[in-house]
């Protein structure tokens, strides 16, 4: 009676072992697009609250490429079986004080998480066009960051 208790324990266990790790799909494993995803989320906020005058158009041009990159890597995520709504949190935290900065830190922390996901074979590319889309966005910040420090030399 003992061994068939045991017996029954260890079946028990192998089969609550096996459902679990069957029902955790292996991207789980890999975090890279949600992260990215938060990341740029919070970039785009970022900039969205800065309203400098000679800023806007950079300001603009690097939005509307967040927005693209942030297309891509949501279909990336749910080509994953995942939810592109539920992101960790972004893995700096954005300085309001300092949009500019902030959001190209995010924006290059976002690269990173890209450029290490994986592109899946269903994903079509998406990894390249989101990676080309927040190198877009990084350099219209980067001109406008450099318009603006000429300004505050003269």
């Amino acid at each position: 009676m003992r061994m068939f208790k045991t017996l029954a324990a260890t079946v028990l266990g192998l089969a609550a072992f096996l459902l679990f790790a069957m029902g955790t799909p292996a991207q789980a494993q890999r975090p890279h697009y949600l992260h990215a995803l938060s990341d740029l989320r919070e970039a785009r906020e970022l900039l969205q609250t800065d309203h400098r005058p000679g800023f806007v158009g950079a300001r603009d041009h690097a939005i509307e490429e967040i927005d693209r990159a942030i297309e891509e890597v949501k279909a990336a995520v749910r080509d994953e079986g995942r939810n592109p709504h539920h992101t960790p949190p972004p893995q700096s935290g954005g300085d309001p004080n300092r949009p500019l900065r902030s959001s190209l830190t995010l924006l290059n922390e976002a690269h990173r998480d890209i450029a290490e996901g994986t592109d899946e074979t269903g994903h079509r590319g998406l990894q390249e066009r989101a990676l080309h889309h927040i190198d877009e966005a990084r350099e219209a910040l980067e001109h406008a960051m450099h318009g603006i420090e000429r300004e505050h030399r003269y």
